[in-house]
């Protein structure tokens, strides 16, 4: 059954912590090995579709521009030591709308470092399994600040190099399974030019935050699980010859999958989130997802 939980929440994080899309995306949760398996790979193809921006007014307007975006991610993450855990997150981004055409290529990289600081050594009714971690995505594609981007198709990066820290637990009760995750990270400044800062500009990011928690119910090789998600970014400040002190994003996305284990070693995962259902959503672009993952684990 951990095992089944454990792609899971791979599937789920990996999909679900999604920003606006003018901004390419935000802080992801990275393919944590939360099983007793020594390495992984998964794949994951998701489709989304924009469905309404939200200002920072918290006025909502319904886009109907066609504006899609297909990615391919490629994870994986390969035991150390006994404890210890590291792995990359490779992003390829397809973007297209009724107005410009299709553009294609890497989105930021993502690179992290994990320790199974709470180790499930002997049974316990409430006490979860967790697992510590470090992130550190790079801006390894155009942003809405890089002068080449100039339209939205061409935007698959959030523009900011992030450090981030967080904590996953997860917890299973017979046919049943608990998880809960929280990060927060920092995003650090960098300089913008172009027309649209007349001239150079000096952007300087904040703080950010996603918390997630899940249920799931477990009937032999199937899971059929639910979670939900927040995602806050701190306002995102420019000085320079234009000057905008930002508004801070916010927005809930639910989730919903089910899993099947195909083997003892591999799984496929299909998903569907909703940025439009929760919260009260502020200066954010909302979307719908669907999801197909394919998860290999290599046994210890």
């Amino acid at each position: 059954m951990i095992k089944a939980l454990s792609l899971f929440i791979v599937v789920s994080w990996g999909a679900i912590a999604q920003a606006a899309s003018c901004c390419g995306g935000s802080f992801s949760f990275p393919a944590l090995i939360l099983g007793d398996d020594k390495a992984q790979v998964t794949s994951t193809y998701s489709y989304s579709e924009i469905t309404d921006d939200v200002l920072s007014s918290g006025q909502w307007m319904k886009r109907d521009d066609g504006n899609q975006s297909q990615t391919l991610k490629v994870e994986g993450a390969l035991l150390l030591a006994d404890s210890w855990q590291a792995g990359i997150s490779v992003p390829v981004i397809s973007k297209k709308d009724q107005s410009h055409s299709a553009t294609s290529g890497v989105g930021d990289l993502s690179l992290y470092l994990g320790h199974e600081t709470f180790p499930e050594l002997q049974y316990s009714r409430w006490k979860p399994r967790g697992v510590t971690f470090l992130q550190v995505t790079l801006p390894t594609a155009p942003s809405i600040y890089d002068e080449d981007a100039t339209n939205s198709n061409k935007i698959r990066g959030r523009g900011f190099t992030s450090l981030g820290a967080g904590l996953a637990l997860v917890k299973t009760w017979r046919v049943w399974d608990a998880n809960f995750s929280s990060e927060i990270h920092k995003s650090f400044e960098r300089s913008a030019e172009g027309a649209a800062y007349n001239g150079k500009a000096t952007v300087t990011p904040g703080w950010g935050t996603t918390q997630t928690l899940g249920v799931g119910w477990n009937k032999g090789d199937l899971r059929l699980g639910s979670n939900v998600s927040f995602l806050y970014e701190d306002a995102i400040q420019i000085r320079g010859d234009t000057h905008s002190t930002g508004q801070n994003q916010k927005h809930f996305t639910w989730g919903f999958s089910g899993s099947y284990m195909l083997s003892q070693e591999s799984a496929l995962t299909v998903g569907y989130s909703d940025q439009s259902l929760l919260g009260n959503p502020v200066n954010s672009t909302l979307s719908n997802t669907f999801s197909l993952s394919y998860q290999q684990r290599w046994q210890r």
